[in-house]
């Protein structure tokens, strides 16, 4: 199966991108309404953006597995084709050549990453929410940011890997 690493790895510029401009200080909007002050711009400076890229990029790569299906397919025989199993790899070469685009549009990716928002981010920021007492409000906050950003990314990722 053949991924578009060029898209994937612009793709995991994504969660850099919508948290610069959800968390900016000067984005008052999303300040005043959360009812806490913005983040301190120190935390966007550059030494800590790669560490940041590092971590998106891991949250991409998790991505793939769950918005592509075709991947869950090849999986399977995965093991067969590297071992040189001529036969393995006709069946897979003959399934992606009738189902390899098959869910493959940003809309269904969309799906899938609201889908992946509520299942991954609820239950940490939810965790996170009532360990430290956090306001539903700021919890709310957080939470559209991993839907928006969950979206976009499974979109893409549908789209374009």
């Amino acid at each position: 199966m053949n991924l578009n690493y060029l898209a994937f790895f612009l793709i995991a510029f994504v969660p850099l991108i919508l948290a610069y401009l959800w968390y900016h200080p000067k984005n008052n909007f999303l300040a005043n309404w959360k009812g806490d002050k913005p983040f301190d711009s120190e935390i966007f400076r550059f030494p800590k953006v790669i560490l940041f890229f590092l971590l998106s990029f891991t949250i991409v790569y998790g991505y793939i597995n769950l918005v592509i299906h075709q991947m869950g397919f090849y999986e399977l025989f995965f093991t067969d084709i590297m071992q040189g199993n001529e036969a393995s790899k006709k069946v897979v070469d003959d399934f992606l050549s009738i189902y390899g685009d098959k869910h493959r549009h940003f809309g269904h990716g969309v799906f899938h990453g609201v889908i992946n928002a509520f299942v991954f981010a609820i239950p940490f920021l939810g965790i996170y929410a009532l360990l430290e007492k956090v306001p539903f409000k700021n919890f709310l906050y957080h939470f559209m940011y991993w839907l928006i950003c969950s979206a976009i990314i499974g979109g893409l990722i549908a789209e374009f890997v």
